[in-house]
């Protein structure tokens, strides 16, 4: 189970608090293989990590455009496949599908509709 540091009421549990488990996680567990999924993770913790100093200083509106305009830059050159290194398309879909969790916190349509502005 997790090892909570403070039992906070609900009402104080931020997208920082949700952000730092998933951090958390990504260097810790043992379900996946760290060799098999060291560049997943790779993009997964910078994704995590540039979204953390982010959530600290942004509003909602400015955190969700900026990463779904990331999401959509990287929509296209996957599509255009401008990632050729495996470790590269592996990096940087981790970095992706972090960011579309995170912004899946903020509102569930991201998992589906990333070009939806609305929050």
């Amino acid at each position: 189970m997790l090892d909570i540091k403070e039992n906070k009421k609900m009402i104080q549990f931020s997208m920082v608090d949700i952000i730092e488990r998933k951090i958390h996680f990504t260097n810790t567990n043992t379900i996946f293989d760290k060799i098999e999924y060291q560049y997943n993770n790779q993009g997964e913790l910078q994704a995590y990590n540039e979204m953390l100093v982010d959530v600290k200083v942004m509003d909602e509106s400015e955190l969700v455009n900026k990463y779904l305009t990331i999401i959509n830059t990287l929509a296209v050159q996957f599509e255009k496949e401008e990632f050729t290194d495996e470790r590269e398309i592996e990096k940087m879909s981790g970095y992706n599908n972090a960011i579309v969790s995170i912004l899946e916190c903020i509102n569930p349509i991201y998992k589906y509709d990333l070009n939806d502005k609305s929050t």
